[in-house]
């Protein structure tokens, strides 16, 4: 009985310390920041390269260069997990003497909004590439809208149209009817359309308005896209 006490014990007091350096070691190799030879590299590759993959596995990854995100393999599309909205915002303000509205008769022209009126662009999937373009490199269902007012919308009954191209083709109008006014005032419209878009298809918001040539003052300019 003597000997086996005294093994007990042995044991105990040996392991009980080489338990506490494991736990340190651990903690120590945890608490230091990593070298780059810790780290794991994955393919990288453009859009178009990634597109063109033949036959990927449900669950693959690869960096995507022109969004800058991480993308895997849901089974059907590569796609970029994020807890951010994918969303882009493009928003233009002015109470001056612009003449941004240009117009001849149904004639559609893009809404004049570009890269540098973006106040919120999430998500790493849209490219505003000029006045009212914009390019997703996603596929997925995506909401639109887009607005704009003047400030001197003629009196009568004026024309007026807010339309989404989708590759070059009117796919649909966010809003269009007459404005009927009984003398020169301020005046805006906005719409809102759901459509599914391919990956690198281009959006192209587009307006008409119908007042004879004569350009409008623009009081605000809105685009705004999310994906569902």
């Amino acid at each position: 009985m003597p000997l086996f006490g005294s093994l007990k014990i042995g044991v105990h007091k040996t392991f009980g310390p080489f338990l506490l350096l494991c736990l340190l070691n651990i903690s120590q190799c945890w608490g230091q920041a990593p070298s780059t030879g810790d780290l794991i590299k994955v393919h990288e590759a453009s859009q178009p390269e990634i597109n063109s993959l033949t036959n990927p596995e449900e669950g693959m990854l690869i960096y995507n260069e022109d969004t800058k995100q991480l993308n895997f393999f849901e089974g059907s599309n590569w796609v970029a997990p994020s807890n951010t909205s994918k969303t882009l915002v493009l928003n233009r303000a002015s109470n001056g003497n612009n003449n941004l509205i240009v117009n001849s008769t149904n004639q559609y022209y893009d809404l004049p909004v570009n890269a540098s009126h973006e106040i919120n662009n999430t998500g790493g999937i849209f490219q505003t590439i000029g006045n009212g373009r914009i390019r997703v490199v996603e596929a997925g269902a995506y909401f639109m809208s887009a607005a704009f007012s003047v400030r001197d919308m003629p009196s009568g009954d004026t024309k007026y149209i807010i339309g989404v191209f989708i590759n070059g083709t009117l796919r649909g109008y966010l809003t269009r009817g007459f404005a009927s006014l009984p003398s020169s005032d301020w005046w805006g419209t906005s719409g809102t359309i759901i459509y599914p878009l391919s990956a690198n298809d281009e959006v192209r918001f587009r307006y008409v308005v119908n007042n004879n040539g004569n350009p409008l003052d623009a009081v605000f300019i809105n685009i705004g896209i999310t994906q569902l």
